[in-house]
């Protein structure tokens, strides 16, 4: 028995399907995009040229989240943070971290610290505190007193001493708190080909791109959390394409056209100065193999204060025979926004 040809559209008839019939039977599946994860960028390219050690820079942004989006009334330090880009790097070249404290010296210290705490009453313990504290600016003041007195009696220094002694000034240390702290990370990049020289290019324009503020309008514009992760997905995603130009792979003319886009670009962001963007904020992480290396610190969410470039770590120029630099050393500074408490210090792996 013969049968008709199917066609193009699938019907074995010859006809064409009805597919508003089809659609009112089997609803449309609406497939929600999933977002592009961060990008990775990373140098050397293989593993063995790092030893297997990695130093990972995750980059973040940093914008305070609006009263409106407060998740408790009132408390307006809560930030929005969108993960944008992972920094694969080896081992820097030095790598310390120190834990600060503040204090400030200062005289008179007689407060008798750390007492009339009662853990028996709350009442009792309240007016033990407080007749502490009174006899304490009781005695802070009969010493200011003498002191005060001594002055008057020996107009000059070497009156002072007449008695053989000095006025004890009743040292002391006040706590003013925690000290927020500071990294260095240097790297010298040798390239072994021009994959990797871009690698370099691509590693050097990101931490440069991500340590700028943002330019947010003309006439201020409204600085928040959605436009600051667009303009630093957007600047992700240039670092992404420039992989080519930094390999090479542009003609001349490509490369001469760029350049004068970023001119013209650099001028019109000059005369439209508006409000500026909080820079990306950098999170740093010193693996071994593939998980945190516990014999280390990590270095909390951290501003990019500096980032400083050497093209010639060798002590003079030199480059290959497309222009690139032989070397590049590569001095990222880093200041941290919160400070370290006991709850963050572990034995392995922690601040």
């Amino acid at each position: 028995m013969a049968t008709a040809p199917i066609t193009v559209q699938g019907s074995s008839t010859g006809k064409n399907p009805n597919f508003s019939t089809y659609a009112q039977h089997k609803p449309v599946e609406v497939v929600t995009p999933v977002p592009p994860g961060p990008k990775t960028f990373k140098f050397p390219l293989d593993d063995v040229s790092a030893g297997n050690f990695w130093t990972k820079l995750a980059v973040n942004s940093w914008v305070p989240v609006r009263p409106a989006e407060e998740l408790v009334d009132k408390q307006g330090h809560k930030l929005n943070r969108e993960h944008i880009a992972n920094i694969w790097l080896p081992m820097p070249g030095q790598l310390s971290t120190a834990y600060n404290q503040t204090y400030t010296e200062t005289d008179d210290m007689m407060v008798n610290r750390g007492t009339g705490i009662d853990d028996v009453s709350t009442l009792k313990g309240f007016a033990s505190t407080f007749w502490n504290q009174a006899k304490a600016v009781g005695a802070q003041g009969l010493q200011e007193g003498a002191t005060f007195v001594s002055s008057i009696a020996n107009i000059n220094n070497s009156g002072k001493m007449t008695m053989g002694s000095v006025m004890n000034q009743m040292m002391g240390l006040v706590y003013d708190g925690a000290s927020l702290r500071k990294h260095s990370l240097s790297w010298r990049m040798t390239p072994k080909n021009k994959e990797e020289q871009a690698a370099i290019s691509q590693v050097v324009f990101a931490l440069k791109s991500y340590s700028a503020p943002i330019i947010m309008g003309p006439l201020g514009g409204e600085v928040n959390h959605a436009t600051s992760v667009k303009a630093l997905e957007e600047k992700t995603k240039e670092v992404a394409d420039a992989d080519r130009l930094a390999a090479g792979g542009a003609a001349m003319g490509d490369g001469l056209g760029f350049l004068n886009d970023q001119v013209e670009a650099i001028q019109d962001s000059m005369r439209n100065i508006g409000r500026l963007g909080i820079p990306a904020t950098i999170n740093a992480e010193f693996w071994f193999g593939n998980a945190i290396n516990p014999n280390l610190f990590q270095i909390k969410d951290s501003f990019i204060t500096a980032v400083e470039v050497n093209y010639t770590p060798e002590g003079g120029w030199n480059a290959y025979k497309d222009g690139a630099p032989i070397a590049t050393e590569l001095t990222v500074s880093l200041h941290e926004n919160t400070i370290i408490s006991q709850q963050d210090i572990h034995a392995s792996g922690g601040y």
